[in-house]
């Protein structure tokens, strides 16, 4: 199995185990500040590392070929929402700060799920990560929004 898909499986089993220990916990505001941490640096982070480090094998198991510039600038951006997140949460700016971090991420995910759509359906790019990635960035606001909301709300009721 290519070092990518390693990359992939694990990127999305982390995200699960965030959404697990994120619910799990009675409070929704520790319960999102720990979701979000984990998400952020499993999509985040380790899809900035892939597109930096393994751009081209990156590319081509996502069925675009070799990989551009425009990918190592999008690793880039990756990367800097995990830092980003990490700050977040070590200066303890609050779950304001973490929804703000974790909602470019998700909307730089769901503009990238249109692209994969894009992709398939104009371009004929049928790779299996090409197709999954708009069905999980669905899974993935499934799962993070409701948490978000519910911190959200309970954050402000504090205060």
């Amino acid at each position: 199995m290519a070092l990518t898909m390693i990359v992939e499986i694990v990127r999305w089993v982390a995200a699960a185990a965030g959404f697990y220990w994120g619910y799990s916990l009675a409070d929704p505001v520790a319960g999102f500040k720990v979701m979000s941490l984990v998400v952020v640096l499993s999509i985040g982070g380790l899809t900035g590392l892939e597109s930096l480090f393994m751009a081209d094998s990156a590319a081509e198991k996502s069925g675009f070929g070799k990989a551009s510039p425009y990918q190592r600038q999008s690793g880039f951006n990756n990367l800097a929402l995990a830092i980003a997140m990490i700050l977040v949460w070590l200066l303890g700016w609050g779950v304001k700060a973490m929804a703000a971090v974790m909602f470019v991420l998700l909307a730089f995910l769901v503009l990238s799920a249109a692209n994969h759509a894009y992709s398939a359906i104009k371009e004929g790019n049928r790779s299996p990560v090409n197709l999954l990635r708009p069905v999980l960035t669905g899974a993935l606001l499934g799962g993070v929004l409701p948490l978000m909301i519910m911190a959200l709300m309970a954050e402000g009721g504090r205060g």
